[in-house]
Parts: structure tokens; C-alpha cells; sequence
């Protein structure tokens, strides 16, 4: 699976999810840090499956958007805390998860 971690993530999540056998990129390692949602939606998530994001308005500009897309783009709902534990939460309810059950926008998990 192809993903994209949005920049309001860990770093560190990057890692994780390629150690589970996935391509991953973030926008950070992009060099896109700071670049609009919609563009960087229409322009560069388009090549992957998934991208995740913590950002509501991200997700709710994309919700807004006519065209179908086969990027599904969540927004992460998993509580703040420490980078490391963050990222144990999240991999462990990413293994756990079926995405058929998720749609483009859906909040996440």
C-alpha cells in the first residue's frame, strides 16, 4: 500500500509503517511542508492509497471536492500524546483496521 503522512504527524510514523512492508512518504521528506491542502491533494496525494492527517480542514476541503479519487484521505482521531506512544496507537489500530470500511474524509479509527 502507498501512503502519505500529512506534516501535522510524527515523523517517526513514516518509519514505523515501512517496516510494515508499505511505501511510505511524508510531506515533510517531500519537501512540501506548507504547501495548500487542496494542491497538495489534487496535485501530489493522488499517488497513493492512503493519506492521513490530523487536520479537519484538510479533510473537510477534500469532502467538498466533485472529482472521485482513489486516494482515501483520513483524518486521524487518535489521542495527542508522546511521539512514541503515538505512533505504537496508530500501528496497532492501522494492523486492526479494514479499510473497505472507510471512505475518502472519514475520520480515523
Amino acid at each position: 500500500m502507498r501512503i502519505l503522512v500529512d506534516e501535522n504527524l510524527p515523523e517517526s510514523l513514516v518509519d514505523a509503517l515501512r517496516q510494515l512492508g508499505h511505501e511510505v512518504d511524508s510531506v515533510n521528506s517531500l519537501r512540501l511542508k506548507g504547501l495548500d491542502n487542496s494542491t497538495l491533494y489534487l496535485q501530489v496525494a493522488q499517488q497513493y492509497d492512503l493519506c492521513f492527517t490530523k487536520d479537519a480542514g484538510f479533510v473537510h476541503n477534500v469532502r467538498q471536492m466533485s472529482f472521485p479519487s482513489r486516494t482515501k484521505l483520513l483524518r486521524v482521531v487518535l489521542p495527542q500524546q508522546a511521539a512514541k506512544l503515538f505512533v505504537e496507537s496508530f500501528v496497532k489500530a492501522f494492523q486492526q483496521t479494514d479499510w473497505s470500511r472507510y471512505d475518502n474524509g472519514d475520520d480515523w479509527p
